[in-house]
């Protein structure tokens, strides 16, 4: 199975996109009525906010290759 360039492109962007999605479903999945971000403890705070970072420069990173690869395609 072959992928065109311009199919790689959108893949990757839709990825990024959708990664971009996710990290900001957890962090409102995570907010109460108020809108305060709440976490069992203290370690579960920093391991979410650890990953929500990396998801962040993940699909950040994603996205600017799937757009520049279909600009440049």
């Amino acid at each position: 199975m072959h992928f065109s360039v311009y199919e790689l492109g959108i893949v990757l962007t839709v990825i990024g996109v959708g990664l971009g999605l996710w990290k900001g479903k957890r962090k409102f999945d995570r907010t109460n009525t108020v809108g305060v971000e709440q976490f069992r403890s203290y370690g579960g705070k920093v391991v979410a906010t650890k990953f929500d970072g990396f998801l962040y420069w993940i699909a950040l990173a994603l996205l600017f290759v799937g757009l520049f690869i279909l600009a440049f395609a």
